[in-house]
């Protein structure tokens, strides 16, 4: 398929200038020109003001930009579903993967994944609620999996729960409240979160003021789960992940839980994605088993503490 017009637009806009964009696309300047020309004939409108430092956006090439990214997202997927449908084994997806489903879903699902979709090129994105929103919603991204609210959900994308968790504080080895049995004992510390925003965030703050405590005091906030632990084992922060990673992975990095007997439940883990989407054949796949290693690891997690009550 010829390469279309949104696309040389979108690539000036990503590079800043026509002649970039023709290195990026593999093409004659003059070829972008004409293409660019062409788009802005149909429009009847001017895109791009032209200066020495590149080009800028006009008002209406701002409008444009906002629509042109999900439409070419659209064309490719709806290109590589007709290809997967055909029997073509290839395409790319791009998911973006919260704390819990980076370091416990993912690696059960990716081999199984693979075998049978060995030519998917796959992104993993790690991105926070609510900043994976605006990428699910452009097309940037398949979908996201991570913990989302219930309550003032965007009616343009859909929440698909997939495991109820809860968090657990964790602390680095001799941290002065490592032993705290309450979250009231954890009262004036500082924590590290995952954004402000983040369900991890609104499940602290939540359990404090129904404690009628002072609301919880963060500065630093961490996207990434590695910046996040490493944070916490080389500090006084007190950082909140799923209670899930504390045995497989927390321990492996210089941090313990805090044993307080308050709980804290976090928002369901969901698959987030656009409600008019139509995903490929693979993206269905790739979806499917994260929803099947989703129950999975709530089934185990079940079983582990009704095991626990009964040992009690």
């Amino acid at each position: 398929m010829r390469l279309n017009p949104l696309r040389i637009f979108l690539a000036i806009v990503d590079t800043g200038s026509q002649h970039a964009a023709s290195r990026a696309l593999g093409l004659t300047q003059p070829a972008v020109t004409k293409a660019l020309q062409r788009l802005e004939a149909e429009l009847d409108v001017r895109l791009f003001d032209r200066s020495v430092h590149g080009a800028v956006l006009t008002e209406y090439g701002q409008v444009l930009l906002a629509h042109a990214r999900l439409i070419d997202s659209e064309l490719k997927t709806s290109i590589e579903a007709l290809n997967q449908i055909k029997g073509a084994r290839k395409g790319s997806i791009s998911v973006a993967l919260s704390h819990l489903p980076g370091t416990l879903l993912l690696p059960v699902v990716l081999g199984n994944f693979r075998r049978k979709w060995p030519d998917i090129s796959l992104r993993i994105a790690a991105s926070a609620y609510p900043f994976l929103l605006p990428q699910v919603r452009e097309g940037s991204l398949d979908f996201a999996i991570a913990p989302a609210p219930d309550s003032d959900w965007p009616e343009d994308l859909v929440r698909e729960p997939l495991m109820a968790t809860t968090l657990s504080p964790v602390v680095r080895r001799g941290h002065s409240r490592a032993s705290a049995a309450s979250l009231r004992d954890l009262a004036g510390a500082e924590w590290v979160l995952p954004t402000q925003e983040s369900a991890t965030a609104q499940a602290l703050y939540a359990a404090a003021k129904q404690l009628d405590m002072p609301r919880p005091h963060c500065q630093l906030t961490c996207e990434t789960f590695t910046a996040m632990i490493m944070t916490v084992a080389s500090s006084d922060l007190i950082g909140l992940i799923p209670s899930e990673m504390v045995d497989s992975i927390a321990t492996l990095a210089g941090v313990v839980e805090v044993p307080i007997e308050d709980r804290l439940e976090s928002g369901e883990l969901c698959l987030i994605r656009r409600r008019s989407s139509v995903f490929t054949p693979a993206a269905a796949a790739l979806a499917a088993n994260f929803a099947s290693a989703a129950r999975n690891l709530s089934g185990a997690n079940q079983r582990r503490n009704n095991n626990e009550k009964l040992s009690r």
